[in-house]
């Protein structure tokens, strides 16, 4: 399928991708001009492949013209290097162009060498290739395929048989070992389950108890538990300031507040993820633990949680903004009923009725 269009790359080009696989570039991006593939820009490393991403990746993309990306991750195969080979084609850019760039995508990946290429992805919108986007792309690759009936069946039952084990020996858990090494695909995680440490299990039971009204939580990533940060007196004016800028957090908070008149208390839980100052395994594990978490608070805890968020900093963690998490305004607004309008056309001419006059007499 290559040279379709008869686009190759220029001679500067092939001398600048030999060059480049050496691993001194960490992005460049091709276009094809006046039928050739050249080098439109390039860029060097400057932090880890995650952190560059975003801030490498996106001012690229212009919006009405595709372009390939080649992206250098930090791993390495028996070739050298590992790069995402990226397609970005935006919808409002001509027909022509996304043809053209299409069927000339094999000879690109032929020149610059399929054994360097660990992952490619296609976009249309930055959604599809920012950061979140790959992440997404990487899960959904390694997701299993669909089960049949019978495997849904089958692994219900051994989902229950498991959890049963579980609460019969409260010391159990599950242990997942994860390869987040260079040359392995991420995997997907669902439902990891980290358990507490005892200084932990204690803030909670006091929390129940209402002793506490806040607990800050973080994964050992090296022991496979969850353990107590610290559990200060907080008020909802000093949460902003309990949420770390440098490391991911779980957080349960008792918001006391007034609504309708009434004093009320309802127990937040939010999740920090402080940008891409985390690297790609602490989001992942960290993502992957919180359901169960929060399930086994619930259920053997019994606290019930109102309201679950997501935040990257604490900077809009306002009263406000928690009151209106917690009692979201309900837009029940409805579009009056209005009267149909009878049919069009003259409707014949009208009767005119008269009344009776004073003496009985028609007037």
């Amino acid at each position: 399928m290559s040279h379709q269009t008869g686009i190759n790359a220029t001679s500067e080009l092939k001398e600048f991708l030999a060059q480049a696989r050496g691993g001194a570039i960490r992005i460049m991006k091709i276009v094809i001009r006046n039928e050739e593939l050249v080098l439109d820009s390039c860029r060097e490393p400057a932090q880890s492949w995650d952190k560059d991403y975003d801030q490498f990746l996106l001012p690229l993309l212009t919006p009405q013209e595709p372009c390939y990306i080649l992206y250098r991750l930090d791993s390495q195969n028996a070739q050298g290097y590992e790069w995402i080979f990226i397609a970005w084609s935006p919808d409002q850019s001509p027909v022509r162009q996304k043809m053209m760039y299409a069927a000339t995508r094999a000879t690109l990946k032929k020149e610059f060498g399929g054994g360097h290429i660990r992952d490619e992805i296609f976009g249309t919108v930055e959604e599809d290739l920012c950061f979140q986007g790959y992440l997404r792309h990487m899960s959904s690759r390694s997701s299993p395929a669909p089960l049949t009936a019978a495997e849904q069946e089958l692994q219900r039952i051994k989902v229950t048989e498991d959890e049963r084990r579980r609460i019969g020996t409260p010391t159990a858990r599950a242990r997942v070992t994860m390869e987040f090494g260079i040359d392995k695909r991420a995997q997907a995680l669902q439902g990891l389950a980290f358990p507490l440490q005892e200084e932990a299990k204690r803030a909670l039971q006091q929390l129940k108890q209402k002793r506490i009204n806040y607990i800050q939580l973080r994964l050992d990533v090296e022991k496979e538990t969850i353990e107590l940060v610290h559990t200060k007196p907080t008020e909802t004016r000093e949460l902003p300031y309990r949420i770390p800028t440098d490391s991911p957090r779980y957080h349960f908070f008792v918001f006391k507040h007034s609504h309708q008149g009434q004093l009320q208390e309802a127990l937040v839980f939010i999740y920090s993820m402080p940008g891409y100052t985390c690297s790609i395994k602490e989001r992942m594990l960290y993502s992957s633990c919180k359901n169960r978490l929060l399930d086994e608070v619930e259920r053997d805890y019994q606290l019930e949680v109102t309201k679950k968020m997501e935040i990257d900093s604490g900077d809009g963690l306002t009263e406000d903004f928690l009151y209106e998490e917690v009692h979201p305004m309900e837009h029940t607004l409805k579009q009056a009923f209005a009267k149909p309008r009878g049919p069009g056309g003259k409707r014949g001419n009208k009767r005119l009725i008269k009344g009776a006059g004073e003496n009985g007499e028609e007037s």
